[in-house]
């Protein structure tokens, strides 16, 4: 069954909001990887600096920094994974959208195919019909004389 043209828009129209959606999808997942990457960089930062200070001799500091380190250790390795998460998930959202505009530029290239066959479907219809009435005028004038002369032989 052929699509109209009417069906083959509100497709159209269709997939260019799920396309919408998708490039809203692909936002969010980028101002995800954005945060998570602000918040890997504030901790490591924090790593660097409390690397920089000095204990002193303490041995209570000393340890209470190595603890420390080893907790930030922990949570830099933490958000780095879940930073690589969200690399995932972008690039999982970037192909959906990918995949989306391919559907849409795909249902426009159908539309665009079927309002040219229906254009040119028209237009035959239209050299039919003038064929018909220049058929039918040629016919009323010669068919009228070629009687008259068949009568007068």
């Amino acid at each position: 069954m052929a699509l109209s043209a009417q069906r083959l828009k509100r497709l159209v129209a269709h997939r260019e909001r799920l396309e919408r959606l998708q490039e809203q999808e692909l936002a969010g997942a980028v101002r995800v990887l954005r945060l998570r990457q602000q918040a890997l960089d504030a901790s490591r930062a924090g790593r660097v600096e409390l690397l920089a200070t000095d204990a002193g001799a303490d041995l209570v500091a000393r340890q209470g920094i190595i603890d420390y380190l080893q907790r930030l250790d922990r949570e830099i390795a933490a958000k780095d994974a879940a930073v690589r998460h969200s690399l995932d998930d972008v690039e999982a959202e970037r192909a959906t959208l990918r995949e989306r505009s391919r559907d849409r530029k795909a249902m426009e290239s159908l539309l665009e195919k079927r309002v040219e066959e229906e254009r040119i479907e028209r237009n035959r219809a239209d050299i039919r019909r003038l064929d018909d009435i220049a058929g039918r005028r040629w016919f009323d004038t010669n068919g009228v004389l070629m009687a008259e002369r068949e009568g007068r032989e």
